[in-house]
């Protein structure tokens, strides 16, 4: 039997797998924050599914500081609050504040780098993969990866939606501004280290109107809470397993092309499980005469906005283009017109293998805008999409018999 010979009734066999198990997961393993007792029971509880289904599971370890990723908010939510004082007693140390503010902003946010990891206590966390080989000699590699670990609550996305979340981003953005453009006046003005003279007392006493926002920062991220992580990513994590169990339960048994199930852990806390995994396993995509491709699935919850991002992590990274042509041409076959993106506010795990020089693309399914459920505890097992999860697990059946049959070389051929 073809892989797309499976039956629509063991299709929606597959589906029900997915929402069945996300249900699971969440209602037996509790929090699943990065480096957590929860992330670590749901990576091995997949690692013991996948047992049951892969020729090979291995299960990988690495330290992770969970609350380090948006450490940067509460350097900004500090010393720009700091900044405000400060301008009236030396306005040239209003830029020492906020280079303290942006600086971390700089290197852990938008380069993902584990700039602040340092400062925090770490845990353990890990990676699983489960392996379900080929007949004979594996000459093509498929990967599908998904991420175990759930975020800690975006608190102003909770309480007040999208609107109140973007207004608190752009009411520091401006608030920054604002600090920056005063100091720089009072240095032209009254120089670098003179005081303030009274015309310009009143424009830093404005600045006081920022301080609730600066100081609401410190909430961006409520470690206290820990969503549920229906959509973002467990959905990912069993589309994976539930590919690799279609297989496994039909008897399909490819010839030379291996298919992974790739579960990584701590990608809320800047893609670390990825790139862990690309650290312990340097040469895993670099086989000669075995292509190998990742397809890393995130939020597979709007179906409307399914999309392939061929550009990531903050748009500084690009996935490789022929396999996000694959993928393209793979959806065309299910009535899809998929659109390339870009990440431009956040990353992927596809960024991590990208970045390792390895060839992966990312599909996600959500309004950029995003909806309330996004990072919040309505992220739950009773906010799916089993039609999106449909048509993505219909898609990712066709990648499967696409690339192994004619692998990379399918992105330059005609229809």
């Amino acid at each position: 039997m073809r892989v797309t010979e499976i039956s629509a009734q063991e299709r929606e066999k597959s589906v029900s797998y997915i929402c069945d198990e996300i249900k699971n997961v969440i209602v037996n393993f509790g929090d699943r924050d990065p480096g957590s007792e929860g992330e670590n029971k749901a990576l091995d509880y997949m690692a013991g599914q996948l047992g049951e289904m892969c020729d090979k599971v291995d299960r990988d370890t690495f330290k992770v500081a969970p609350h380090a990723f948006f450490g940067w908010t509460y350097f900004v939510a500090v010393f720009m609050t700091l900044a405000v004082p400060v301008y009236f007693l030396s306005p040239v140390m209003v830029f020492v504040c906020i280079a303290l503010s942006l600086v971390p902003m700089l290197f852990q946010f938008v380069l993902y780098a584990p700039f602040l990891d340092p400062l925090f206590d770490k845990r353990d966390s890990g990676n699983v993969m489960g392996t379900y080989s080929p007949s004979g000699e594996v000459k093509r590699r498929i990967i599908i990866n998904g991420h175990s670990d759930a975020v800690y609550e975006w608190h102003w996305h909770y309480v007040g939606g999208y609107k109140m979340f973007l207004s608190s981003i752009i009411l520091v953005i401006l608030g920054v501004v604002y600090m920056f453009a005063i100091a720089v006046t009072a240095c032209v003005m009254d120089g670098p280290f003179g005081m303030v003279e009274e015309s310009r007392i009143w424009i830093g006493v404005a600045g006081i109107a920022f301080v609730p926002f600066f100081l609401a920062f410190w909430l961006f991220a409520d470690t206290r809470k820990v969503v549920p992580g229906a959509n973002d990513n467990l959905t990912a994590c069993y589309m994976a397993i539930a590919a690799v169990k279609a297989l496994k339960d039909n008897d399909i048994r490819l010839e030379n092309t291996e298919v992974v199930a790739l579960i990584t852990g701590s990608e809320e806390a800047g893609l670390r499980g990825a790139t862990a995994f690309a650290k312990q396993h340097p040469d895993y995509a670099r086989e000669e005469n075995v292509e190998t491709v990742f397809i890393t699935y995130e939020t597979l919850r709007e179906l409307e906005y399914l999309g392939i991002y061929n550009r990531d992590l903050n748009g500084t990274v690009k996935n490789d283009q022929a396999a996000c042509d694959i993928y393209k041409k793979c959806a065309a076959r299910h009535g899809m017109d998929l659109k390339f993106g870009s990440v431009f506010a956040g990353a992927t795990d596809a960024a991590a293998f990208s970045k390792a020089g390895w060839r992966a693309t990312s599909v996600a399914a959500m309004n950029p805008e995003v909806e309330k459920y996004y990072h919040t505890r309505l992220d739950n097992y009773d906010n799916l999409s089993p039609e999106c999860l449909s048509k993505v697990f219909d898609i990712t059946l066709e990648f499967i018999e696409e690339f192994d049959k004619n692998g990379f070389a399918s992105a330059d051929m005609k229809e």
